[in-house]
């Protein structure tokens, strides 16, 4: 700890000021101890019993990275043992979330005696029922909130395992399992890693041990299925998040254009031809992913009345899959609750994103009539009936004017914009990985001495050039932004990013808010 620089020290110092902490947030944690939980004993006798008898065996997945992951290690450790062992994940427009009575009928009839559930299954109380009914075995393992007693076999998770693996996604559980079973190495630990940081986990306890030791691991090997999806050749929690996971969820997210179970088959894919050409198939259904988000935010904003308290927003083009990622878009650029609805033959399909400090299930829990309806503080989604959207309109229009709440100010960190070199960014891996519990602060540079600007792609975005030489980049200015004078500019919240250019570094600070005197 004595050779971490003045930015290190004032960065963990913000998000850390017990320094008796200190040691453990800046040094690599091993994994902890396999567990000896009642749950993992449980699950390692019936496995077991499922080798001795040779039982065919499903594995039930989820149709985002964490899912799709979960279910690549679950299949792949089980297979070691000898298994015979299927999976399957549900189209997400199609079947929805979670084990599905559909599924449980086909696998009865396919002969599997045995459910595994993986990243799910803790709510699909009817399926669950149904499979008891039939005679046949399910060990749920999942992460997600458990509110009431699960009626299966065994159930794994991680309040029922050692307070270290309470942070766990659903891979980190599977994983978990595989330790168990003594079939888990260094590429399913890899998943696991992968998975941690792209379901936004608490950077603690197992969990970060697994991302810190999956992260190494990684850089050492270059492991061919995560690095085709990669653009960098060194990656950390931050690139990870923003090259990689987008393109496995696109998949679940298109799921008119793609099969989640195809994702799975690539990670399981031994052979150079099957990772290559799944991974191209992979990069380009994102590819489309982006194209659709594009157009559809376009006209989102085209619909945003920008005095509204709240937007609410529908469009006959909108494609489902990505009315979460739209409205997220939206409610960071006006700092707004959003909710953005898609229309199918059945029904609205709608996801709803608020600022901190603004509860969207307080906020529409007093609606009736919702066909499903779930999430969290700042995330929602749900459907309605086709004859509804008008009475819900009513209802948020109404709503929102009763409703009260306060943003919550962003807790920054003040820096001088001299502060910031390559050497000083570089030296603050030394406390990765960042995340959840441990979140890299916002920085703000208080009355930037500006030398120089520049606008581009016709004045939608903006370059900052400072005195010092930092670089900060505006993306997406509003047009009152762009109009305002730069005189008035108090300063610059962001966060900073070491860019790679022809082989050359540079540390470019990027800007989320500009604060006016």
């Amino acid at each position: 700890m004595e050779q971490m620089t003045e930015l290190t020290k004032k960065v963990l110092e913000f998000l850390e000021p017990d320094t008796s902490k200190w040691e453990y947030w800046t040094t690599s944690q091993p994994l902890n101890s396999i567990s000896e939980s009642a749950c993992m004993e449980r699950f390692k006798k019936r496995i077991a019993q499922a080798v001795s008898n040779c039982e065919k065996v499903i594995v039930a997945g989820d149709y985002d990275c964490d899912g799709i992951s979960a279910t690549t290690i679950m299949v792949s450790g089980l297979r070691q043992l000898g298994l015979e062992c299927g999976f399957y994940i549900p189209d997400r427009i199609k079947e929805g979330y979670g084990l599905s009575e559909a599924t449980v009928t086909l696998a009865h009839k396919k002969g599997y005696s045995l459910i595994i559930t993986v990243d799910n299954g803790i709510k699909s109380t009817q399926a669950l029922a149904l499979a008891k009914e039939l005679g046949m075995d399910v060990i749920v393992t999942d992460h997600h909130t458990m509110d009431e007693e699960v009626n299966c076999d065994i159930v794994v998770h991680p309040t029922l395992m050692e307070s270290c693996f309470e942070t766990l996604c659903g891979a980190g559980v599977a994983y978990e399992c595989m330790r168990v079973l003594g079939v888990d190495n260094d590429y399913l630990l890899q998943l696991a890693g992968l998975a941690s940081i792209s379901d936004m986990m608490i950077v603690k306890g197992q969990t970060r041990a697994l991302i810190q030791n999956a992260l190494r691991l990684m850089n050492q090997t270059h492991e061919k299925h995560i690095f085709s999806l990669a653009t960098d050749r060194e990656l950390n929690e931050t690139s990870i998040g923003f090259q990689v996971v987008p393109k496995l969820n696109a998949i679940g997210r298109l799921s008119n254009l793609a099969n989640a179970n195809n994702v799975v088959r690539y990670f399981l894919a031994q052979d150079d031809k099957s990772i290559f050409t799944l991974g191209q198939q992979i990069t380009q259904i994102n590819t489309i992913r982006k194209q659709l988000s594009d157009q559809m935010q376009k006209t989102a904003l085209m619909k945003c009345k920008g005095n509204e308290d709240i937007f609410m927003i529908e469009d006959a083009s909108f494609h489902e899959g990505i009315i979460g990622l739209v409205a997220g878009s939206i409610c960071a650029s006006f700092n707004k609750p959003c909710i953005v609805l898609a229309k199918n033959e059945q029904g609205y399909k709608a996801s709803m994103r608020s600022p901190e400090g603004f509860n969207c299930m307080d906020f529409l829990g007093e609606y009736p009539h919702f066909v499903t309806f779930g999430g969290h503080e700042n995330a929602a989604g749900f459907s309605l009936n086709l004859n509804e959207f008008d009475l819900f309109e009513k209802f948020i229009y109404t709503r929102i004017k009763e409703y009260t709440y306060s943003v919550k100010k962003k807790n920054t960190l003040v820096i001088d914009d001299e502060e910031l070199s390559l050497k000083t960014i570089q030296s603050l891996d030394i406390l990765r990985p960042f995340g959840p519990g441990f979140v890299f602060p916002s920085f703000e540079i208080v009355h930037p001495k500006i030398k120089s600007l520049y606008d581009f792609q016709n004045h939608k975005h903006r370059k900052y050039t400072l005195e010092s030489g930092l670089q900060c980049m505006r993306f997406n200015q509003s047009e009152a932004e762009y109009k305002k004078s730069v005189n008035a500019i108090y300063s610059f919240i962001g966060t900073v990013q070491i860019n790679q250019y022809q082989g050359r570094k540079q540390v470019n600070f990027v800007i989320d808010e500009i604060v006016y005197a």
